[in-house]
């Protein structure tokens, strides 16, 4: 018995065709992908945030945040980052603090006064960020480090 194989026209037409449908497949994915990045671009473009005022508590060692949204978007979720005169970093994720635009919430967080830095940011919208340093904390002042 003699085994045939498929004539080349065949191969050449299904090698084709198998090349459209992956090209179709990659296009579709690539639009939709441009689509939802572009979206959230317009949409985070309008988002800026402001920590307005900080306020250290020495007897319950807390740390009192106002977040102001100053962007015409709201932003759902936030993260603190606290960083330390020994140079360590602390985070904390505050995902249920929604603050709609023109709004201000505050956001606590158990920390001591030793601290440098606190920056803040929108986990929606990384661009809505904010940043201040100890001597614009009350409640902690000026210190020699």
């Amino acid at each position: 018995m003699m085994r045939k194989g498929i004539s080349p026209l065949i191969a050449t037409i299904m090698l084709i065709a198998f090349t459209m449908i992956v090209a179709g497949i990659i296009a579709g994915w690539a639009t939709q992908f441009v689509t939802q990045s572009r979206s959230e671009l317009q949409f985070c473009s309008k988002a800026q945030m402001l920590i307005q005022r900080a306020y250290y508590d020495n007897t319950s060692k807390t740390l009192t945040l106002a977040l102001f949204n100053t962007g015409d978007v709201p932003l759902d979720g936030f993260s603190v980052r606290i960083t330390y005169n020994n140079e360590t970093i602390t985070s904390e994720k505050f995902e249920d603090l929604n603050i709609s635009y023109q709004e201000i919430k505050t956001a606590v967080v158990l920390t001591d006064d030793t601290l440098k830095q606190i920056a803040v940011q929108s986990l929606q919208c990384r661009g809505a960020q904010d940043m201040i340093n100890r001597y614009d904390v009350q409640g902690i002042g000026f210190k020699s480090f």
